[in-house]
């Protein structure tokens, strides 16, 4: 019999290695960790007691969805708009109906155990697609963005569910209003409980502010996460539906930012321990009853997903590629998922083997699925290639005007609206071409010509002009559709100016070899901001700083991703960084030069400075003879070294005032 500490040793280190292998062979780890838990779990090794198995499982569940209801925030949901939420009505509605009617005609189960799993079957997990999103850089890409919209509404039509069953549920030897009285009573118990908590809530965040740093917020938030639990199981509600609303709570108040922060260090933790669980519970004699039919389910299951949400995507109004994107990140089966199942099973409406199947359908599905969403772009690709004419025609009834020497702008995010705008400006003929209707409808009202349509096409990129076009500027967050644009421009116009805006600079080479004539990196671009303001604060001339920025990209950034340089760029920016400094300097009325003769300060032999102006009166008086006498007030123009004129401002400063900058 293992401890538990030595269970938590095993587990861990499982999680250590399988992160270890799967970044070594570029898969998910989300998949090592899943294949982890069945190794070490009951029905592998049996590293791990079984009956440690489901406090593990509950452990992590709690933390995952803490997690996942302190990250879950209205602001994007208010922004969706109706075209999401009918995406997502669509895609959880449709794929509901359709599994609780396999479920009842194939595996012969009654209704309501039916209807709850077909409801847990529609959910998708959100843990996996945005580790996706967030190790390709894509969690700002239209793909990423719709799909996290959606999976929070899913989120919500969990908690739903979760917050239903206990009122649809009967236990055994009790009539349907003893029941629905039961029912009653425990979900008013919990509304009481929340409610209370939305008053104490802000007054503990209070106290947490007062007392402050990281480990006092990280103790709280761990403590709500158990509390939430706790309370929810004494009112006969699951752990993890405590822990997610106590996350919600927490979401909504002044300490979200800084408890989000502390937190996102374990958040990796809390994910392994969860999807080692949920490993573990997979037990392999009830696999090996199903006969091998597992299998085929879980494809099944995993193209029926992508797909359905796919067309609920499109019927949306966005294009087939991006909505192929979203299906296949959307296409696993939710922790969520398994929360209600659980339940189910806890209420008596589901039997150990079918909830065991269910545990392994569930795991399955979240392996599949991280491994077909590492292909989704290419895979994307092609079925939009393969569909294209069955895909709508978003441009049918729109003209596109004739152009010529124009600019073709590739979405209408910041980057492109202010791009726009000052194209607007000065008068360049552009036009916008947009995946979004929502950006497509903002790019209209501010005046622009807009192309509604996907520029990964190359139909669209020809009915944008292409042929006549003096530019093309590909501002769009995905990384895939950028490079796909930026090559086929190329093929059809070999002459034409292309710059392609991207997030990391490990995309500057390849969208270079595919034939972009300039790649903005943001990384490097903001870089070069922070050191310019900080050379403006030293005083260096605003020529010097701008030589400076033209030599880092005129190298491609090399000196500042650490790579070898040119001897004669790296020679020209160390002569450039030693140049002379210009600084001004007010004489204040008590400083120990006033009513003396430049010759008498000799300034430039105690410090190296050299006064080469000042101004007297709001008259200039270059050159300044020696025999000059300094008054209060005077304004020195001084030139030489960073050091030398630290030196200088020493000597025209009074001894017993605080320097500052004038």
């Amino acid at each position: 019999m293992h401890s538990d500490l030595t269970g938590i040793v095993i587990l861990f280190g499982a999680a250590l290695t399988a992160a270890w292998l799967m970044r070594a062979v570029r898969a998910p780890t989300i998949v090592g960790f899943l294949l982890a838990g069945v190794l070490v779990g009951p029905g592998g090794l049996g590293l791990i007691a079984r009956e440690s198995v489901q406090f593990y499982a509950e452990l992590g569940l709690v933390l995952l969805l803490f997690v996942v209801g302190l990250e879950m925030s209205p602001e994007p949901l208010r922004r969706a708009g109706g075209r999401l939420a009918v995406a997502a009505l669509l895609q959880i509605g449709v794929t509901t109906i359709l599994a609780t009617a396999a479920l009842t005609v194939f595996a012969g189960l009654a209704g309501l155990p039916a209807l709850v799993l077909g409801v847990a079957i529609s959910l998708s997990s959100t843990a996996i697609m945005v580790n996706h999103f967030a190790n390709r850089g894509e969690t700002e890409s239209p793909a990423s963005m719709i799909g996290t919209i959606i999976s929070l509404l899913q989120d919500v039509f969990s908690l739903l569910a979760l917050i239903a069953l206990p009122l649809l549920a009967r236990t055994g030897g009790k009539d349907a209003a003893s029941t629905l009285a039961g029912a009653g009573l425990s979900l008013a118990a919990l509304f009481v409980a929340t409610g209370l908590a939305r008053l104490v809530v802000p007054r503990l965040v209070q106290v947490v502010f007062r007392f402050g740093g990281t480990e006092f917020t990280t103790l709280f938030a761990i403590l709500m996460a158990a509390a939430g639990a706790w309370l929810a199981s004494q009112a006969g509600w699951s752990w993890a539906l405590g822990s997610f609303i106590a996350g919600l709570l927490l979401a909504q108040s002044d300490l979200r930012h800084q408890l989000r922060a502390d937190i996102t260090p374990f958040r990796d933790a809390f994910n392994a321990l969860f999807f080692l669980s949920i490993g573990m519970l997979v037990q392999p004699d009830v696999l090996a009853q199903g006969g091998g039919a597992l299998v085929p389910v879980i494809f099944l299951t995993l193209v029926l997903k992508a797909a359905l949400a796919a067309g609920a995507v499109v019927l949306a109004g966005w294009p087939l590629r991006l909505a192929v994107l979203v299906g296949l990140a959307l296409c696993t089966i939710s922790e969520f998922g398994y929360v209600l199942a659980k339940e189910a099973h806890d209420r008596g409406l589901l039997d150990a083997i079918t909830f065991a199947q269910f545990v392994a359908w569930t795991v399955g599905t979240m392996i599949g699925g991280a491994v077909f969403i590492t292909v989704s772009s290419p895979l994307a690709l092609a079925v939009a290639r393969r569909l294209q004419r069955e895909e709508p025609d978003e441009l049918a009834g729109e003209a596109t005007p004739a152009l010529t020497s124009h600019v073709i702008v590739v979405g209408y995010g910041v980057n492109g609206r202010n791009l726009a705008s000052v194209l607007r400006a000065t008068r360049i003929p552009f036009i916008v071409v947009e995946a979004s209707r929502v950006n497509a409808r903002t790019a209209r009202d501010d005046g622009a010509t807009v192309l509604v349509g996907d520029a990964a096409r190359r139909d669209i990129l020809l009915r944008a002009g292409l042929r006549t076009a003096r530019a093309l500027v590909v501002a769009i967050a995905d990384s895939f559709a950028t490079r796909r644009i930026v090559a086929q421009a190329r093929a059809l116009r070999p002459d034409l100016y292309i710059l392609a805006r991207t997030r990391y600079v490990a995309e500057l080479e390849p969208l270079r070899r595919l034939g972009a004539s300039r790649v903005i990196p943001e990384e490097f671009e903001t870089s070069i901001e922070i050191f310019a303001h900080v050379l403006q604060e030293f005083g260096l001339p605003a020529n010097v700083i701008e030589q400076q920025v033209t030599l880092v990209r005129a190298g491609q950034y090399g000196m500042l991703r650490g790579r070898p340089t040119d001897a004669a760029l790296r020679s020209e920016w160390l002569s450039l960084l030693e140049a002379a400094v210009t600084r001004t300097h007010l004489l204040p009325r008590t400083s120990p030069a006033a009513g003396r003769t430049l010759r008498e300060l000799d300034l430039r032999a105690r410090t190296g400075a050299t006064i080469v102006a000042l101004t007297r009166a709001g008259q200039p008086i270059p050159n300044p003879p020696p025999e000059l006498v300094l008054t209060p007030g005077d304004v020195l123009v001084l030139v030489g070294s960073h050091k030398q004129l630290d030196a200088a401002r020493a000597a025209l400063e009074p001894p017993d005032v605080p320097r500052e900058d004038p």
